[in-house]
């Protein structure tokens, strides 16, 4: 019996390990059902950490060549990245050199991309006529010869003189603007307060001749509109036609006069802030001006960013479209526009912003906070 016994389990093991040996050939191998896919475990990286997603210098330049939106007649729109210069810095080590927040930040830029860009568009060269600063993402001019740089100059001139503002910018701002849209003629000018190591720029509503004539103000003509609002009223795609980029003046504006900070700036983010409940405008010469910005925390939720990384939110700042009148010869009037890139657009559809209607209204400022428009001239702490 006890033979017996001992057959029957022997050969049951031997079919067992048969079994188990040959199983990787079985054309459906049986396997434990389970929905959850191993690489859905893997961390993906966040749109605002693939901004520089160039691993090559040869990469970034051939992206950039994808990046052209306009070629005729010796004039090249190029569709400029977030982040990227017109040419290398020098390298003074006075320069304030404060970290940019871009996840694995390249140091290319345009200068890298001429050669190729122009042996690709067919011209013997190309130069830089008008781009965005570094942090700005939107419409570059480049030029294969003076001819075509000097017929740019005239055409801005021409529309300053027809008072005509060319350049129109897309922001998202945190929070939304008392008003639909308006109209300003302002300037800009710097105070030196003593505590600080650098003059401090603001915006007037009211100068004298003698200090435009003395070039001590810089006129601000701004003209803007609400695009769409998010959801909850938490931000606003805002269109801004500036004169003037000098001392990063849309940031300015919409930051001291709309009381609504574009979406990670960090130059100008805390000059207003909620005090006590109500909306206000910081005093520029106080430190409480120049903390880094306090991010809304129901923003951050909806662009899936913790606040210990908020660091990282680009500035939402997008030069849309250049109109140059009369570019060459009269009644040549040429329009360049820049589409958005995707961290943009993941931003405007996380705060579920419509581009394509614009808002009914304004919002009501009893709505989330109350909006006082006077400028609070003590200190903050």
């Amino acid at each position: 019996m006890e033979c017996i016994i001992k057959r029957i389990v022997n050969k049951r093991t031997i079919c067992l390990l048969t079994n188990t040996r040959y199983a990787h050939t079985n054309p459906e191998p049986y396997y434990r059902k389970n929905n959850k896919n191993i690489l859905d475990k893997e961390k993906k990286p966040h749109p605002y950490g693939k901004i520089h997603n160039w691993r090559s210098k040869q990469i970034f330049i051939e992206d950039m060549l994808k990046q052209v939106i306009y070629n005729k007649d010796g004039l090249v729109g190029l569709n400029k990245p977030y982040g990227i210069s017109a040419r290398t810095l020098d390298d003074n080590p006075n320069r304030n050199k404060s970290p940019s927040g871009i996840v694995h930040e390249v140091s290319y830029t345009l200068s890298d991309v001429l050669p190729m860009l122009a042996k690709e568009l067919n011209y013997e060269s190309l130069r830089i006529i008008r781009t965005p600063e570094k942090f700005t993402s939107g419409v570059t001019l480049l030029g294969s010869d003076e001819k075509i740089e000097a017929g740019v100059v005239k055409s801005l001139r021409i529309a300053e003189a027809d008072r005509i503002i060319p350049r129109t910018y897309w922001t998202i701002t945190r929070r939304v603007p008392g008003q639909p849209q308006g109209e300003k003629r302002l300037a800009m000018k710097l105070k030196r307060p003593e505590h600080f190591k650098r003059p401090v720029p603001v915006i007037v509503e009211k100068w004298g001749s003698n200090e435009r004539e003395r070039g001590e103000i810089k006129i601000l003509n701004i003209q803007y509109k609400i695009i769409g609002n998010s959801t909850h009223n938490l931000a606003s795609l805002v269109e801004i036609k500036s004169s003037t980029t000098q001392w990063h003046a849309i940031r300015l504006f919409a930051a001291s006069n709309l009381l609504c900070p574009i979406l990670g700036d960090r130059i100008y983010g805390s000059r207003s802030q909620i005090v006590l409940g109500k909306l206000i405008e910081i005093n520029p010469l106080i430190e409480a001006a120049h903390v880094p910005p306090k991010n809304e925390k129901e923003i951050l939720d909806l662009i899936k960013i913790q606040s210990y990384r908020d660091t990282i939110i680009p500035a939402h700042i997008h030069l849309k479209e250049i109109y140059l009148p009369s570019f060459l010869k009269k009644d040549n009037n040429v329009t360049i526009k820049a589409p958005l890139f995707p961290y943009f657009e993941y931003t405007l559809d996380r705060l579920r912003i419509d581009t394509k209607s614009p808002p009914s209204s304004s919002i009501d400022s009893n709505e989330n906070v109350t909006v006082n428009e006077d400028v609070v001239n003590k200190n903050v702490q």
